[in-house]
């Protein structure tokens, strides 16, 4: 269908040479022949006609906006890619003109069009955001996923938000990994009303103005069913951002958050559920210090989760706890510094009858484990590789805000550091030390 590219300030493009100010767009149109499929009994490119129209009505016309077109001339051919209107303030009429005109015969080679559109914006110098409507797939050879981790390498700070108008799931599939590598979001369009309502979401809203400072809020280490999503701006100097790391197809959410709170470059994290996004695995996000930070609010049901480092700021918009917690606490457990260092298994089992389940972490982690409890007591246990345990009782109280509970326990028995495997066993200690 189409796609839109948004670089994020003045100046950033200009391929007409005519000196353009304010943030240029590009609009690139898919003039393919699936876009005579209908919905509703109406041809989809019709429906893209009027709602591209009314978008634009939409659309500040100090704005110097551009359209692209591909597929519009030739059948067959990958290479049907051209600029028709070039990017200037005031071009709305002729956009709306120069679409009601196109014939849709060809092929869609929907990822040579986003790359035309992100060099067009000069996308390696300059912030650039591109939002693909797409009715269809792929068709000219070409790897979107592969494209978006490439842009998302080059770019100074590119993102791609993808809107799948009347795919099906599993076609969704095959270009929404072009928002994920980007840092984008994937929404569905199956109608015109969605259709308007995604348009109007990702290319009419208003940015805000540069100049403007803004407010940036703590987290919590744990934040159930909040994805955080990043905006594309920073909170300061870019920071130097976390390695990828490889996560398993089943990983958890426990195993995201502590990857996070082992690297000293990671500030935030993200864990998306088996099935989100039409992934068949689950999968874990991390984000530098630097990265500012949005958040959007899932069911329970679906299993998502964020957290974010006691001494990160970077949301846009404050966290309440109580919308999320559920009546759980964010509570972290430590080991002493002489054995922080091993990788140790965590479990936590309610005492005193409360109606809580029990809570384990079982794959080894080095650092603290990060975990909700409901208040109450809990018995804690954790072993080491090495055989040495770590046991106590705690008590988890009421949540006031959002701040963690910590607890320090001491080793509890197995072979200590000092003595590499010859310790004795100890005693179990009554409890873990009072949260601070």
């Amino acid at each position: 269908m189409c796609t839109i590219a948004m670089p994020g300030h003045a100046g950033a493009a200009d391929p007409a040479g005519a000196g353009l100010q304010g943030p240029a767009t590009i609009v690139v149109m898919d003039g393919s022949g699936s876009m005579w499929g209908q919905i509703d009994g109406r041809p989809k490119l019709e429906i893209a006609r009027e709602t591209v129209a009314a978008v634009l009505e939409g659309v500040d016309p100090a704005r110097a906006l551009g359209l692209i077109a591909y597929g519009h001339r030739r059948k067959g051919d990958c290479a049907d890619i051209e600029l028709l209107v070039p990017p200037a303030p005031g071009t709305a009429g002729a956009i709306r003109q120069a679409v009601d005109g196109m014939r849709f015969l060809g092929k869609t080679p929907l990822s040579a069009a986003v790359h035309q559109a992100a060099e067009a914006l000069r996308y390696t110098e300059d912030a650039a955001t591109v939002v693909l409507v797409t009715d269809g797939l792929e068709t000219c050879a070409a790897d979107p996923c592969a494209l978006g981790a490439e842009l998302e390498a080059a770019g100074v700070d590119f993102t791609t938000h993808v809107i799948g108008f009347g795919l099906t799931k599993e076609e969704g599939a095959g270009v929404a990994c072009l928002a994920d590598a980007t840092g984008g979001r994937y929404l569905e369009a199956s109608d015109a009303a969605t259709l308007a309502t995604a348009l109007a979401e990702t290319v009419a809203a208003a940015p805000p103005p540069e100049a403007l400072a803004r407010t940036h809020f703590p987290g919590a280490v744990m934040m159930p069913d909040i994805a955080l999503e990043p905006t594309g701006q920073t909170v300061g100097p870019d920071a130097e951002a976390p390695a990828e790391l490889p996560f398993p197809p089943e990983g958890t959410i426990a195993r995201c958050a502590a990857s996070c709170e082992g690297d000293r470059l990671c500030a935030a994290w993200r864990y998306e559920p088996k099935g989100s996004y039409f992934v068949d695995h689950a999968r874990c996000f991390r984000f530098a210090y630097g990265t500012e930070m949005d958040m959007r609010s899932f069911d329970p049901s679906e299993g998502w989760a964020s957290g974010m480092k006691p001494d990160a700021e970077l949301l846009i918009r404050p966290y309440t706890a109580a919308e999320a917690m559920s009546g759980t606490v964010p509570v972290v457990i430590r080991i002493a510094a002489p054995h922080a260092g091993l990788p140790v298994g965590w479990s936590a089992v309610p005492l005193g009858g409360q109606a809580a389940e029990a809570v384990a972490m079982p794959e080894a982690i080095t650092g603290d484990w990060q975990t909700m409890l409901e208040p109450g007591a809990w018995q804690v246990e954790g072993e080491a590789p090495t055989g040495a345990r770590f046991t106590g009782r705690i008590e988890v109280s009421a949540a006031d805000g959002g701040a963690a509970q910590v607890f320090d326990l001491p080793q509890s028995r197995g072979p200590t550091l000092e003595t590499d495997g010859m310790g004795e066993d100890a005693a179990a200690p009554a409890g873990g030390a009072a949260p601070r």
